[in-house]
């Protein structure tokens, strides 16, 4: 595995077949490999909602994103992580026959919002899962 920082505020590992791209809002990561399936984008804010738990600034996040782009969701919205310094949520849908997951991680005052998306679910999830669940923040 690999490592990525953002902005010292985060770190994540990635798989030695992914790379990055790095664009002004948001970084991409990708599969080298030959079956890839889809794109991790990932994008970092600071939380401008103070009177919110992690997982109340993370949920309001997801929400939004859902509104905005008008995704389908297909699935419950799934905590992988929840305490009173973090939530790491996670939710599935579908945009125009794409399958998307959609993850945002808060510790309250910081936001990291991604999305996977990808012609169709593939074992690649299975990398994307243990790179979200590899982030953490720097403090």
């Amino acid at each position: 595995m690999k490592q990525y920082t953002v902005d010292n505020w985060i770190t994540l590992q990635y798989p030695k077949t992914f790379e990055y791209q790095e664009e002004e809002t948001f970084v991409s990561f990708y599969s080298t490999e030959e079956n890839a399936m889809g794109t991790l984008q990932l994008s970092i804010y600071e939380s401008d909602t103070e009177e919110l738990t992690p997982f109340e600034a993370a949920e309001q996040e997801i929400n939004l994103l859902v509104e905005e782009f008008g995704i389908e969701l297909t699935g419950p919205l799934e905590a992988r992580r929840n305490s009173s310094k973090e939530a790491l949520l996670a939710v599935d849908g579908k945009e125009e026959e794409v399958f998307i997951r959609i993850y945002a991680y808060s510790d309250g005052e910081r936001l990291v919002l991604l999305t996977y998306s990808a012609d169709r679910e593939s074992l690649e999830l299975e990398e994307i899962e243990a790179m979200i669940l590899s982030l953490n923040w720097i403090h």
